[in-house]
């Protein structure tokens, strides 16, 4: 299930609908980012074959490897960098739909090169015991990172938590998609493989990371699991993306719900990186919702200033 819609709207066979204006004016600068980005790369692949042609016209014989690695020669060639948005949401919260549509035609845009976390932390997120808000969607890592960048207003997210300055990382959701934009141009810094096994209730995680360029300070990798389709009330204000004031069996998606490694995960890679090199690491965690609709994100982050350089999802089975 990929969609981001009530329920009742779907059976009723509506679809919601969202902000045009927002979303036309982020999708047209994001494609035509996209075109110029596959134009350039096309350049680039046939200006490497070229020069392959004329260096094996000249030799009779040329050695490989063409790039040395210590971790058994894998293949980073291609590599790009994937971007991370954090939604910082709530369910009394009542423009939080909107940002989630918002959320979910950005990853329809741009695919896995986008992952989506859903945070549900703050006032908003509050239990309500015996009413439709009785469901603690809050977590200790989200609680944590939610106080830690500053959040006072929902929905707000983070993207690849880049600082607009030192120590103000937080994004609105109308300015998500030109940041998300921006970052998908920058060069891929770091290579993530992901490998999931799922049995008797345990996802067993493997992670390998390298490093593609030199990089000064320390690094650390977090793993954490998303669960999408929990249906439970929403309050809402706009009547277009859904029921007024509450839609009673909205569907949830990406919805954060736990770390792997810890609230910052871990650093295994040392005081400093060494390029080439693969670092490997695994987990097992129990997964206590759907498996079926649960996924393992893992990024790697600059210990200072909590920049994400790469991220990357898999599914749970």
């Amino acid at each position: 299930m990929d969609y981001l819609y009530p329920v009742g709207d779907m059976d009723k066979g509506n679809e919601a609908k969202y902000d045009e204006k927002i979303m036309t004016k982020h999708k047209e600068r994001s494609i035509s980012r996209i075109q110029n980005y596959k134009h350039m790369k096309h350049l680039k692949i046939l200006s490497l074959f070229f020069a392959l042609f004329v260096l094996f016209s000249a030799c009779e014989k040329v050695s490989p490897p063409f790039k040395e690695s210590n971790g058994g020669g894998h293949d980073t060639t291609g590599v790009v960098k994937n971007v991370l948005l954090e939604d910082y949401t709530g369910h009394t919260c009542v423009n939080c739909p909107t940002a989630a549509v918002i959320a979910h035609d950005l990853k329809d845009l741009y695919g896995e090169r986008l992952v989506v976390m859903a945070i549900h932390a703050g006032y908003f997120a509050d239990p309500h015991p015996g009413s439709l808000f009785d469901n603690d969607y809050r977590t200790p890592s989200g609680n944590e990172w939610n106080t830690f960048f500053g959040f006072q207003n929902y929905p707000s997210g983070l993207i690849d938590r880049v600082p607009n300055s030192p120590g103000d990382y937080i994004v609105v959701k109308d300015k998500w998609g030109i940041k998300i934009a921006d970052e998908m141009e920058k060069e891929a810094e770091a290579d993530i493989t992901l490998s999931t096994d799922f049995s008797g209730g345990v996802v067993s995680i493997d992670v390998t990371t390298e490093f593609l360029k030199a990089m000064s300070g320390t690094y650390s990798l977090f793993v954490g699991i998303t669960e999408d389709s929990l249906v439970s009330a929403q309050k809402n204000e706009n009547p277009e993306v859904g029921d007024t004031p509450i839609i009673n069996d909205y569907v949830f998606m990406h919805m954060f719900r736990g770390s792997v490694n810890g609230t910052w995960g871990e650093n295994i890679f040392g005081d400093a990186i060494e390029v080439g090199k693969q670092y490997s690491q695994s987990y097992q965690y129990t997964i206590t919702g759907n498996p079926d609709n649960s996924h393992v994100v893992a990024y790697v982050y600059n210990n200072d200033p909590k920049t994400v350089i790469q991220v990357v999802e898999k599914d749970v089975k």
